[in-house]
């Protein structure tokens, strides 16, 4: 059991610039107040290239494994100059005097993890090294314990069934003695060391060294408390500092790596033989326990196995299931597709898949030789199960081989490989798939005949049309996890397009890692009357609904009921319509009753869908023209398709993310969990470089270049996606839709930069979901392109408010005013746009100057209508003389 640590306790760590070492590291300082720690000091050794200083600075404050620590971590660690395997460890007097004075507890984590290293090489890495260690602990009259890192692999495999005890495993001859021999040069040449390693039983250089250094540091240690740790092998964390993290390319990690990039697709390896996995903060948490409970004085040093056990221990048959799979679904950037030809022994069909996917590929060809030397060099671990005891056992509620499997691989492909996983490829040209489409398909784990054929049909259009499809995965992983157990499903995406009930049930499809059910979504009862297509629909999950009741459907409840009863997962649109102006539209609240009407708690996924282009653009350019909106025809489809095969459509970039789900029970107001996930679809919605090179070239604010402005998105909550530059022009009205992916960031400068104008108070209030920026507002108004910015965004919105009063003139209450917005558009030649004249009648009706009808249209004038020329002049109040121009004819 851990006691608590010793008031003043300082910690000297070796190793400290490795994989486990850092996060040893980053668990003392993050329980520091339960182990009393003060101080730790890491032993860094200067490199020919970098100095110690250089090293502390990027291999260990600069690593991402302490990026989550507070502020000013940095000052409880001091760095000590040495090196291990010289005499003393290389101390200067000074740092061995101040070690002196503070030192209670030693860690050795430090070690050459090469197995194949000249074995007189290995020695003075890993025996030297440590009896130094040592050395120097029994010299500092303060140290209370230490803590020797070993492997579990110094005891020879027996056999699967044999258990691996945790004592010292015996060698041919004392270990002084071989000690002495290979320091004299005996074994250097390669059957003299081969040789020793069958006298052994070790398969390498690296757990022989290891096992002699223990025996060495027991018979050596005096009267001081010492204790050895033996971890199996080390893979990613699965809770500390972050699941996932890893930044060694070194065992499990190197074929993650191969398989993954796609260079590696034959593996030496026993199906059934099982890899004992064991996350790196396991291990950190034996070391730490370790020293903070040493033996007594005189007590023989206690050994812990840090290992997963064998239940925990995946089988090479699961990896090749699970990494190889991880990979398709995650594509490595830039690299082949992952795929797995062949795992078994070593032999014909070996040596026939390795020539012909290794040496014949042109991506593997260069590493071939490597590959195969990798085979080799672990065909120890892949062949052989060892069944480890330990007094300290993996104990993790819940943990799952083959979910671990997964966390790892994304700690791979993240952290080693440069993936990221906020953006994977899901679709596109760009989307590398091995095999064929068809195949892919039919190799999905869930959908009927219908949705896989529509799988494929959207597979083949999306390659198309799309640069890439991509994924924010962290975000849905992170918003599943919000999920209460037993709530239902529920995905409510942007709706910019017919495109996204497509987009939402084909990641369900593609992705059915995420866990969630392929949906059933909520569709206009227009489309139910589509020749074909309405019955198409029906039988790939559709459910059709009257819109615009605003109240409960009792048969749409007892639908919506019948569904969640099943345990099914819905979709639906809660803006209700398309927003042909990428406008976040106020929330329907129809369905959101039905849904509660169930009496089922539900969680609503908001669901982000941004793009580049839309498949409508032209229809929604006729309809901001003032156009009335198309019904919807079989024939614009077949239209689209056909311009679509002949290359005529360039969407662009495609970008989905999940924010925080939204609860839903009986005691919410719906309202209040409409808005919710408007702020959170807001929130998550992406903007490109595409996206914001379109409103540099149409607003030129003086002073504001794309780099500056990514970079005041980002410090201001949002992000931005590069996007390759798209040949296309694009129209005034697409580029003012544009701006609804990133405007609202800067809301809180507009108010104060407008204090008072009723056009910027009416749009940031109508199209603000999300809550005020992350910054300093005052201060960043002190910057002129935060000027600039703000008078290019907010002009064009005052203009339009303006013309919408300028052209309904002087009225009467009571009288019918003379025009509607469509028409105040085509009156102006398309300049001012459609989304802002509609709410400037809005907003003039909410202040009285127009009054509605039944239908809520502002229809006359109402009984503050002579204030309206006020209202106009105020629209234009703060906008420079040219910027003040009103749009006409």
């Amino acid at each position: 059991m851990e006691q608590e640590g010793d008031a003043r306790a300082e910690v000297l760590l070796t190793g400290a610039t490795g994989f486990l070492g850092k996060v040893v590291l980053h668990e003392l300082l993050r329980r520091q107040s339960q182990l009393g720690v003060d101080r730790v000091h890491v032993l860094v050794r200067p490199r020919a290239d970098s100095a110690p200083e250089a090293r502390f600075a990027e291999e260990i404050v600069g690593s991402p494994c302490f990026s989550q620590r507070p502020e000013g971590w940095a000052r409880r660690v001091s760095l000590v100059t040495g090196d291990l395997v010289e005499a003393g460890c290389g101390l200067a007097g000074t740092a061995r005097e101040r070690l002196a004075r503070r030192v209670t507890h030693v860690i050795h984590c430090a070690a050459s993890v090469e197995f194949h290293l000249p074995v007189a090489a290995a020695l003075t890495a890993n025996v030297t090294s440590a009896l130094n260690t040592l050395a120097l602990a029994r010299s500092l009259p303060r140290t209370v314990s230490m803590v020797d890192v070993s492997t579990a692999y110094v005891t020879p495999h027996r056999g699967d069934r044999h258990p691996v005890e945790e004592r010292l495993a015996p060698l041919p001859r004392p270990a002084e003695q071989l000690h002495a021999e290979i320091a004299a040069g005996r074994h250097d040449g390669e059957e003299e060391q081969a040789r020793l390693l069958r006298e052994t039983g070790h398969p390498n250089t690296y757990t022989l060294t290891k096992c002699i250094a223990e025996h060495l540091l027991t018979e050596r240690r005096g009267g001081l408390p010492l204790g050895f740790v033996r971890p199996s092998i080390i893979a990613a964390s699965l809770r500390q500092p972050f699941p996932g993290w890893i930044d060694s390319p070194a065992a499990f990690a190197v074929f993650a790596m191969m398989i993954g990039s796609g260079r590696m697709r034959a593996v030496m390896a026993r199906p059934r033989a099982r890899l004992d996995l064991v996350p790196v903060d396991a291990v950190a948490e034996r070391v730490i326990a370790a020293a903070f409970s040493p033996p007594r004085r005189g007590q023989a040093p206690p050994i812990r196995h840090a290992v997963a056990g064998y239940e925990n221990s995946p089988s090479l048959r699961l990896c090749r299931e699970r990494v190889p799979v991880f990979f398709e679904r995650n594509p490595v950037p830039g690299a082949a597709p992952a795929r797995l030809r062949y795992l078994g022994r070593d032999g014909p069909i070996y040596r026939l898949v390795h020539w012909l996917q290794h040496h014949r590929r042109p991506e593997s060809a260069s590493l071939a030789d490597r590959i195969a030397d990798t085979n080799r060099s672990f065909a120890y671990f892949t062949y052989n199960t060892f069944r480890f005891r330990s007094s300290v056992p993996l104990d993790e509620t819940g943990f799952d081989p083959g979910d671990y499997l997964d966390t790892t691989c994304r700690g791979v492909y993240r952290h080693l490989l440069g993936g990221d996983t906020t953006e994977v490829t899901l679709a596109g040209r760009r989307h590398r798939r091995e095999g064929t489409d068809a195949v892919w398909v039919l190799r999905q784990p869930q959908g009927n005949a219908f949705i896989r054929l529509a799988g494929y049909a959207v597979d083949k259009t999306l390659a198309r049309c799309v640069d890439r499809v991509t994924v924010d995965v962290d975000s849905f992983r992170e918003a599943l996890e919000a999920v209460p157990a037993g709530a239902a499903l529920v995905l409510t995406p942007t709706h910019r397009s017919y495109l996204d009930f497509v987009l939402c049930s084909y990641l369900c499809f593609a992705r059915p890692d995420l866990g969630i059910p392929i949906p059933h979504v909520a569709a206009a009862v227009e489309f139910s009357r589509i020749p074909l297509l309405g019955w198409l629909f029906r039988r790939m999950h559709a459910f059709y609904l009257e819109r615009g009741r605003g109240r409960e459907d009792k048969r749409l409840t007892r639908r919506v009921h019948q569904l969640v009863g099943q345990g099914a997962a819905l979709e639906f649109f809660i803006e209700g319509r398309r927003s042909r102006a990428r406008r976040f539209l106020p929330p329907r609240r129809g369905l959101v009753r039905s849904l509660q009407a169930t009496g089922r708690p539900c969680a609503l996924l908001p669901v982000a869908i941004g793009y580049d282009h839309v498949p409508e653009e032209r229809s929604f350019l006729d309809e901001l023209g003032g156009a009335p909106k198309p019904p919807m025809r079989l024939r614009d489809l077949l239209a689209w398709s056909l311009r679509m095969v002949r290359g005529e459509i360039e969407l662009g970039r495609v970008h989905i993310a999940c924010g925080r789900p939204a609860l839903l029970d009986l005691s919410r107001d719906v309202h209040d969990v409409g808005c919710e996930v408007m702020g959170q679809l807001q929130g998550r919605t992406v903007a490109t470089t595409h996206l914001l090179r379109a409103f540099l070239e149409a607003a030129r604010p003086e002073g504001v270049e794309l780099p500056w402005l990514c970079a005041a998105i980002v410090r201001r909550g949002g992000r931005v996606l590069d996007v390759p530059r798209l040949g296309r022009p694009v129209h005034g009205a697409v580029e003012r839709s544009f701006r609804s992916h990133f405007q609202h960031l800067f809301y809180p400068e507009a108010v104060l930069a407008f204090p008072g104008n009723p056009a910027v108070e009416s749009h940031t209030r109508r199209n603000g979901w999300i809550p005020a920026a992350r910054v300093d507002v005052e201060a960043e108004l002190a910057d002129p392109r935060v000027q600039q910015l703000v008078q290019a965004l907010a002009a064009p919105v005052c203009r339009d408010y303006a013309a919408a009063a300028a052209a309904l003139g002087q009225g009467r209450p009571g009288e019918p005013v003379p025009v509607g917005a469509a028409e105040v558009v085509r009156d102006t030649g398309g300049i001012a746009h459609l989304p802002d004249v509609e709410d400037a009648f809005e907003d003039l009706a909410e202040r009285g100057i127009l009054a509605t009808d039944a239908e809520g249209r502002a229809s006359r004038f109402g009984p503050r209508a002579s204030e309206i020329g006020a209202y106009r002049d105020a629209c234009l109040e703060g906008l420079g003389s040219a910027a003040a121009e009103v749009p006409r004819p």
